[in-house]
């Protein structure tokens, strides 16, 4: 015997109003240009990782490259910062998912009838299809959604703001450091030319070359 028992689709309503209390929202105006020379591509946003913000394109000293490399890879901050950004992009999802349908399915079969290790005489399959939708009329889903959006967008931007500053934190601090290695060279130069000179001048003396008064000059 052979039964098969699907359940009507039911779909719950729930009424909550018919206008949505949330304030229209008003962008302010930017001080800033409304064009600017740069091309489309130059302005898209960030995706996923550190290297969305093209900063190797920028440096050509494989040993900054380097450095940039390992302080994004072992920062805290910025692991913490993309761990936010994961944690609002989940947010949003399970938030948006609730404006939508949900279907749910599930089936199952049923054995009755022998006894005693006997084949069974009846076989039940049922299944079961269930649909739930919760009407938005009152917008509450509609703004906990934009709320969640741009708390993941605030997230991300955070994220990159983050990375910006570690990146320009390291390049600077290994171009000063490689400044005063170059002055540090440069005053050694000097100097040693210095010394030479006054070397030269003092064996003029010796020699009779010279006199006192252009060694005082060479000593300065």
């Amino acid at each position: 015997m052979f039964k098969l028992k699907l359940l009507s689709i039911s779909t719950i309503f729930i009424l909550a109003g018919c206008v949505s209390l949330a304030p229209e929202y008003q962008r302010p105006a930017a001080p800033v240009p409304q064009q600017f020379s740069l091309s489309h591509n130059s302005l898209t946003p960030a995706v996923n990782g550190y290297q969305d913000t093209g900063w190797r394109n920028f440096f050509v000293d494989p040993q900054v490259t380097r450095l940039i490399g390992e302080a994004l890879t072992n920062n805290r901050d910025l692991r913490m910062a993309a761990l936010k950004v994961e944690e609002a992009r989940a947010q949003f999802n399970v938030t948006d998912a609730d404006r939508y349908p949900q279907l749910n399915a599930s089936s199952g079969i049923t054995y009755s009838g022998g006894l005693k290790g006997d084949k069974p005489t009846t076989q039940e399959y049922d299944a079961r299809l269930e649909l739930s939708y919760e009407l938005d009329f009152f917008g509450k889903l509609k703004n906990m959604s934009d709320a969640d959006r741009q708390n993941y967008f605030a997230s991300e931007e955070a994220r990159r703001a983050v990375h910006i500053l570690l990146v320009s934190n390291v390049s600077q601090s290994y171009f000063s450091q490689q400044l005063a290695y170059e002055q540090l060279r440069i005053a050694r130069e000097t100097l040693k030319n210095y010394q030479q000179s006054y070397a030269f001048v003092e064996q003029q003396l010796v020699t009779g070359s010279t006199n006192v008064l252009a060694l005082e000059q060479a000593r300065g």
